[in-house]
């Protein structure tokens, strides 16, 4: 009988689902946060009880078994429970805690708690699966439990273009540990290297940057440690917040520790911690120095894991690679000669990861799963090997003739070609639009199906969007979407970032024509655009250019803030028209608010 493979992402937050078919090709991904419209779907199961069914009826093989593998092993409970019990023993003195001792007790509480939160989203997690398939779908099932930073290592190996490489998972936490290194060569995985952080939640690079979060005034459980990159470029170092940081936790070789455990310098540290009254431009200088903290802890690791000799190739996942502020600095900074992170590296990721390791138990010949054998060559990854990013849902052709039909909209429907040419010609005469093509991307970022796009000639653009449409403070920056091949005319030292997963520095000579998405510091989170990965945005970016002599886009995702990503066409409507976006786009459809059509040029 053939098997299908559904992986289950249960942290308890960005929980996720992917589905392998009987071939090992990866056919489907979303997060849970996307169909339930709740961001980050916080102790929402993945496995929605309304949702599944139609899941596994769209993309699993006609009555195959599945085969359902969790993120998290079946010790993990057990480590869970140890975890807790060690964290009570060295808070237990805190009985009447102040500064920084409250501080401590504080976060040991909210750690017990997470703990609890992640064990029963392992128990729970799969349920309603198996629930569906043995009343309804009449399907067999099986169960399987991988380790976490496992999962998180298979995401990024089986999802990268090498056959070789390091793997340096690092996040918040795994299975009493913080981080975990792997050596990958040819589908195997083994592991080099674990940290152990039981009995100290502070012995973990995630955990410094969810602190750090924390001080600057900023919620961890809303996801706004992106808020932390955006504010930092506004701010300089500060010598003493350095040093103290520094004090309370370093690395040593594949290892962290936290030598300075004492309550005096947290104190101090914590005095820098914004208050009420102050403003988030009030505290750069913190931000700043905690991302230049990051910055050093991660190259001493990723140094210290290349310097092992074993690969020129560095694969990074786990939820720190989402810090695209430090990702472009990692080739400058260490000896890796080559970076592959995934378009969803943190735990919704870690979904594809469980798949593709319960695919592998059972086709242990297989090297790479996520290529199907046909597209082998001598046991290689094909030539320019891409794993697409666009697997999640798309949009309902019935809810859009409904629409057409019944909303008094006028809605302009024509070929791909002339819509891509309308929406070239409204960008570059400063409309702000979403656009919405075929499936949507996994992972946080819109790349260019899921997204809100503008002209970024102008500085005017940012402030704009940032008060208009995504309601958000000033200081957060927008990405471009630049063609690939004139990547090298725009970006020192360019570098192909398809999944919009680094920072890298504009060119002097091009900064004034890309003021819309030049941050602070001279960046830009760039999106490298290739006609092969995806062709019709390709196409608009490469209309607009024929207008403009620019060959970029700012993109940011489509949805207004605190709320996930749209996933539906009437998300994409309340969107439109609740905020001041101009123009919506779906496939080759157009709504424009004040219903002027006119076409200045043919399509090209």
């Amino acid at each position: 009988m053939k098997r299908n493979y559904i992986g289950l992402a249960c942290t308890g937050h960005d929980n996720a689902i992917a589905i392998i078919n009987a071939e090992g090709k990866l056919v489907f991904a979303e997060g849970s946060e996307r169909y339930l419209q709740n961001k980050r779907a916080i102790n929402s199961p993945p496995d929605d009880m309304n949702h599944i069914e139609s899941l596994i009826n769209e993309y699993c093989d006609p009555e195959a078994e599945l085969v359902i593998a969790k993120t998290w092993s079946d010790q993990s409970s057990d480590i869970f429970a140890k975890e807790v019990t060690l964290a009570k023993q060295r808070y237990k003195k805190y009985s009447e805690p102040e500064g920084a001792k409250q501080f401590l007790a504080v976060n040991a509480d909210i750690y017990c708690y997470v703990m609890d939160l992640v064990a029963n989203n392992i128990r729970n997690t799969g349920q309603h699966l198996k629930f569906r398939c043995d009343t309804s779908l009449q399907r067999q099932v099986s169960f399987n439990a991988f380790d976490h930073h496992l999962t998180h290592a298979a995401t990024a190996c089986y999802t990268s273009p090498f056959k070789e490489a390091v793997c340096v998972v690092v996040d918040g936490f795994g299975e009493g540990a913080s981080n975990g290194i792997y050596h990958y060569v040819d589908g195997q995985l083994r592991t080099i290297g674990v940290n152990s952080m039981l009995g100290n939640i502070e012995k973990s690079i995630g955990v410094f940057y969810g602190t750090l979060c924390g001080l600057c005034g900023f919620d961890l459980w809303r996801g706004e440690e992106w808020k932390v990159m955006g504010l930092a470029p506004y701010g300089k170092l500060n010598l003493e917040i350095h040093q103290l940081m520094r004090q309370r936790i370093q690395v040593n070789g594949l290892n962290l520790i936290c030598p300075e455990q004492g309550d005096e310098s947290l104190e101090k540290l914590l005095s820098y911690a914004r208050t009420p009254e102050q403003t988030p431009i009030d505290i750069a200088d913190l931000a700043f120095t905690g991302q230049q903290v990051f910055c050093e802890l991660m190259t001493e690791l990723l140094s210290n894991a290349c310097d092992l000799g074993l690969s020129d190739n560095l694969v990074l996942g786990g939820g720190c690679a989402l810090n695209s502020a430090y990702s472009g600095k990692i080739l400058k900074q260490t000896n890796f000669k080559n970076l592959h992170i995934f378009s969803a590296p943190g735990d919704d990721g870690n979904a594809v990861g469980a798949a593709y390791l319960a695919y592998r138990k059972d086709h242990p010949e297989s090297l790479v799963p996520s290529v199907q054998a046909s597209e082998k060559v001598a046991g290689r990854l094909p030539q320019h090997y891409f794993q697409t990013p666009y697997l999640g849902a798309e949009m309902s052709e019935e809810t859009l003739t409904k629409i057409a039909q019944y909303s008094g909209l006028k809605i302009i429907e024509e070929s791909m070609a002339c819509i891509s040419q309308k929406t070239a010609e409204l960008l570059a005469e400063g409309y702000i639009v979403g656009w919405v093509q075929g499936r949507a991307e996994f992972g946080p970022r819109a790349l260019g199906n899921r997204s809100i796009l503008a002209d970024p000639r102008f500085v005017e653009m940012k402030e704009k969007i940032n008060a208009r449409v995504k309601f958000r403070e000033e200081f957060r920056p927008f990405a471009p979407s630049i063609l690939h091949e004139f990547g090298e005319q725009y970006f020192e030292d360019y570098q192909e970032s398809p999944y919009m997963e680094r920072t890298l520095h504009f060119k002097d000579e091009v900064k004034e024509k890309v003021a819309a998405v030049l941050h602070e510091d001279g960046t830009g989170r760039l999106q490298s655009v290739k006609e092969e990965w995806n062709p019709s945005y390709y196409q608009l970016i490469e209309n607009f250019r024929k207008l403009t002599g620019v060959p970029l886009l700012l993109n940011t995702s489509f949805n207004v803030m605190g709320k996930p990503i749209i996933h539906s066409v009437e998300d994409a409507l309340a969107v439109f028209h609740t905020s001041g976006l101009d123009v919506l786009v779906i496939g080759n459809r157009m709504i424009k608010k004040n219903n002027d059509f006119s076409f200045k040029h043919e399509p090209h």
